[in-house]
């Protein structure tokens, strides 16, 4: 029996991992994430679709410090290196935008938001 319990918490340790989990998201909140090396991204969808009126968080971990900035929404926040940064928004306005950083220049996505 103690050899199933000690299996047992070793999966579920394996399983859900160490350390602290990330923060959930609230629901029906579309979360899109990003990693950028060196000015390039190197994790994250080429295009990000959205339903009209969804609460949406881009979130953004970066070697150098930048700024992640949302077209048509006006949306901004200066990135240190290392640690996520994010912005959140209803995506209240139908069309397609840019999400770039502004001091690499790197073009993270585009946004798509459905009328």
């Amino acid at each position: 029996m103690a050899r199933i319990l000690v299996a047992v918490t070793m999966l579920a340790l394996l399983l859900g991992g160490c350390g602290s989990p990330a923060p959930a998201a609230p629901a029906g909140e579309q979360v899109v994430r990003f990693t950028v090396q060196g000015g390039k991204r190197t994790a994250g969808p080429d295009r990000v679709e959205v339903t009209h009126g969804r609460a949406v968080r881009i979130e953004v971990t970066t070697d150098a410090d930048d700024e992640l900035h949302v077209h048509g929404y006006d949306k901004e926040v200066e990135l240190t290196a290392g640690k996520p940064g994010s912005v959140a928004f209803t995506a209240d306005v139908p069309g397609l935008f840019e999400v770039e950083l502004h001091h690499s220049g790197a073009r993270l996505t585009q946004l798509r938001v459905g009328a």
